[in-house]
This record gives structure tokens, C-alpha cells and sequence, in this order.
């Protein structure tokens, strides 16, 4: 397969997730789309045509990268994921505006934005947000999550295994698994996803 998203000879091949928000992502400000659509003069997926083109700025998207997660309990990883997790939703805040979201859903949102939301809200919290995003939207949302075997593999090493499983499994079954509101995903990482 041909990366899309890259320059002849200038760039590696290696997919960035930033790359494709900045692609499919409807920022709701015509400016900052534009913007974004620059950044693509030269690569290869103009040169595909409508196809592909239609696709750019016209989706709610999802970022999560877990990096941070590499920590030395639980207790640390878990709270660097909920951090990474906040911040997306704050990044997404506009929705609050929204009549379509009903004030429980309005509440449960800034308690995750907020980080005083507890284990189980942030367990399901990406399938949440999408669901958010495609009410106010009337579009399926993207996610994107960047590194999803960090905090895995650390959490092997480290001993605390077992709650990191049940804490990563919980989050992508409810945003990937069982989501009515998902367009489609992409996950990176390393290791094999089992």
C-alpha cells in the first residue's frame, strides 16, 4: 500500500495520526480548515481526486495518544490517561453549547473535562464523546488513538497488568467495539492487538 500522506523523497512513511485529524477533522472555523487543507498542497492524496478530497474537513475527530501512561503504578498511569482523556474533551467544550446535548450528558461531560469524574465514566468516556460529537455534528465521529500498547507493555513490566487490561479494554470496547457513533479508527502502536 502507498501512503497518501506523504511527500516523494522529503518524508518516511510512517503514518501520523496528526496528520490524518488534520485531514478529516471539521474544526468549525472555515480559516483554521483551510489551513489544515495547505497542508496537504504536494502530497500524494491530492493527486487521488474527489475520492479522497471530499473527505477533508467534514468529520468530528478524536485524538488520544497514551504515551504519557508509561508510569510506575496504576494508580499514576490511570491518572496520566485520565489527563490525556480531559484534554481531548476540553478540546471539545463547543458542544456544551449545544441543545441537542441533554443537561445529564451535559454534567457527565464536565466531570470527565473537568477530571472528577470517576474510573467508570473515564472507562467509556471515548464512546461518550462520540456519541456527543455526533448529536451535535449529525456526523459519525473518528478516533484516533496514537500509542495504545504503552501503557500495556509498561503495565506488564511493572507488575499492575491485569487493572491496565481491564482499564484499556473497557475504553476501546465502549469507543470501538459496541459505538453506533463511530465512523471509523485508527490505533497505533507496537505491539499486535490481540
Amino acid at each position: 500500500k502507498v501512503n497518501l500522506f506523504m511527500r516523494p523523497r522529503r518524508f518516511g512513511k510512517t503514518l501520523n495520526l496528526s496528520m490524518l485529524r488534520y485531514f478529516y477533522e471539521d474544526t468549525k472555523d472555515v480559516q483554521k480548515n483551510e489551513n489544515n487543507k495547505s497542508l496537504f498542497h504536494g502530497l500524494k492524496i491530492m493527486e487521488k481526486g474527489e475520492e479522497y478530497t471530499k473527505h477533508m474537513g467534514k468529520y468530528p475527530v478524536i485524538k488520544l495518544t497514551l504515551k504519557s501512561a508509561k508510569q510506575p503504578s496504576f494508580e499514576s498511569a490511570y491518572c496520566k490517561m485520565k489527563h490525556a482523556i480531559a484534554d481531548e474533551f476540553q478540546r471539545h467544550q463547543y458542544i456544551l453549547e449545544d441543545e441537542r446535548i441533554n443537561e445529564e450528558d451535559k454534567k457527565l461531560f464536565q466531570k470527565i473535562a473537568g477530571r472528577r469524574a470517576d474510573y467508570d465514566d473515564y472507562s467509556g468516556s471515548l464512546g461518550f464523546l462520540s456519541k456527543c460529537l455526533c448529536q451535535t455534528e449529525d456526523k459519525k465521529a473518528i478516533i484516533l488513538i496514537d500509542e495504545y500498547d504503552v501503557p500495556l507493555e509498561n503495565a506488564y513490566f511493572r507488575g499492575f497488568y491485569e487493572e491496565m487490561a481491564d482499564f484499556i479494554r473497557s475504553l476501546f470496547e465502549s469507543a470501538l467495539k459496541t459505538n453506533d457513533y463511530l465512523q471509523f479508527s485508527v490505533i497505533t502502536g507496537c505491539l499486535r492487538i490481540s
